[in-house]
């Protein structure tokens, strides 16, 4: 997994090196978003409340599940780094305990299921959003125990260095959503037409499918003991809770973010979730360099070699920047194109197509931010990297969006600018980080060094 060596004690790590490791991570996130995609083709031609319905949704399913992603980043972090220290054992045993905080944080998101419909209206759903809504979210958090367990299992691969494995199983569950959806949301071959909710169901059903087959994958990996490993635990914790506090209050000022959407009307809300489902073509491929970038410095730190962090992070912004330009230009030159394949109504098509021209002109500075923070993640450099991200959310683009979606009521469009600013400073801060953290000027999280 890394580049060619300079000499017997030194490497190298350049764009073809985060490249090997980044593209099956990217396919897997653009598969993840496939199946969104199509949950949101399928149900949006049933209108644009259900559409709506999908989107409020699957912003509470992610508020739920925000704290449990983090200390599953804890898991990649650690791994990584056991890796790049070579402690075999300890990565090992590192998927036992991934597969315990799996049961643990799935069990928590499902304790939850109750309450679906109140946290619907809590984000501001309409009655008609909250009654198609809440089976749905209902559906999601029933299947949140399989949902924790494959997504484990792929980061405990990935910091290995295996990101091929959970690439192919990604493919393979986002085909069986594809044929399902449309059979459980439309009541083809006989099956009972759930309408939204049957996007959910088709979803925790890939679930299934991939969980198993990732447990397939990994049964010839010995782990010297099942047992909870309060070390290694604490290990996670102190490397993940920051991100899962980090992703918690992220997602909930997401959250408060599409209230301000579904204040301001559904066809606002309905275009904000259609286009999220378009951006993802590029802001996914970000995400996976960002976490390939992520592995690599992790591996470095754990091998005591920092100044790879840098090299890593500049292969990343080389590769990241140059996708995500180009998908920028497209989503600026032909949103038309882009909206026409889930036949929105007029009134959303308008909003959506401006909402693609602000994404457009956010796209570099998403590139530098998202790889600036695997870097910064990745070298357990987690703190800092939860402080900022919170700030930002909560003192630049809420306030920004509030202002600009609701009293001057500019709608989406204004909402998103807020989201632009956001972004705009993380990417500045993020990056003046991580050039300082590898010249040697800041003790990053205490990782000791090791020849």
């Amino acid at each position: 997994m890394w580049a060619h060596e300079t000499s017997s004690s030194e490497t190298r790590i350049d764009t073809r090196a985060v490249w090997n490791l980044a593209w099956p991570v990217v396919v897997s996130m653009l598969s993840y978003n496939a199946m969104l995609l199509v949950d949101a083709l399928v149900v949006g031609r049933l209108g644009t409340v259900p559409l709506a319905a999908v989107g409020l949704g699957g912003t509470g399913f992610f508020l739920i599940r925000s704290f449990g992603n983090g200390l599953t980043g804890g898991v990649r972090i650690a791994t990584a780094q056991a890796v790049g220290a070579r402690r075999d054992e300890d990565v090992a045993r590192l998927r036992a305990q991934a597969q315990w905080l799996a049961l643990g944080t799935g069990l928590f998101a499902l304790s939850f299921t109750p309450f679906a419909g109140a946290l619907l209206r809590l984000l501001g759903g309409s009655p008609g959003v909250v009654e198609a809504g809440t089976p749905y979210l209902s559906i999601l958090l029933l299947g949140s125990p399989i949902a924790t367990t494959q997504v484990a299992l792929g980061a405990w691969l990935s910091a290995r260095g295996d990101t091929r494995t959970p690439m192919k199983v990604a493919l393979v569950a986002n085909a069986a959503n594809a044929m399902l959806d449309p059979v459980f949301v439309y009541g083809w071959f006989g099956a009972p037409a759930l309408g939204a909710a049957g996007g959910a169901l088709s979803t925790v059903v890939a679930w299934v499918l991939q969980a198993a087959l990732l447990t397939f994958a990994v049964r010839g990996v010995v782990v010297p003991s099942w047992a909870p490993s309060r070390r290694l635990l604490a290990e996670v914790w102190r490397l993940g809770a920051p991100l899962g506090t980090q992703y918690l209050i992220d997602v909930a000022a997401f959250a408060i973010f599409a209230g301000f959407l579904a204040a301001s009307g559904e066809a606002h809300l309905a275009a904000h979730v259609l286009v999220i489902r378009i951006i993802c073509i590029s802001f996914l491929p970000g995400n996976g360099i960002g976490e390939a970038v992520g592995v690599l410095a992790g591996q470095a730190m754990g091998a005591g070699r920092p100044h790879e962090v840098r090299q890593a992070w500049r292969a990343g912004l080389t590769i990241a920047v140059s996708i995500m330009s180009v998908l920028g230009l497209v989503f600026l030159l032909a949103p038309g194109l882009l909206v026409m394949p889930f036949a929105p109504a007029p009134g959303v098509r308008v909003v959506a197509v401006n909402l693609l021209a602000i994404a457009a002109c956010f796209q570099l500075f998403d590139a530098l931010a998202t790889v600036s923070y695997g870097a910064l993640t990745g070298a357990g450099d987690t703190r800092f990297a939860m402080w900022m991200s919170m700030l930002a959310s909560w003192f630049v683009k809420l306030p920004l969006a509030w202002l600009l979606a609701l009293p001057l009521r500019y709608g989406a469009p204004g909402a998103w600018t807020g989201l632009s600013l956001e972004i705009i400073v993380l990417s500045m801060v993020f990056a003046w980080r991580v050039v300082r953290v590898t010249a040697g000027e800041h003790e990053t999280a205490g990782v000791p060094a090791r020849a």
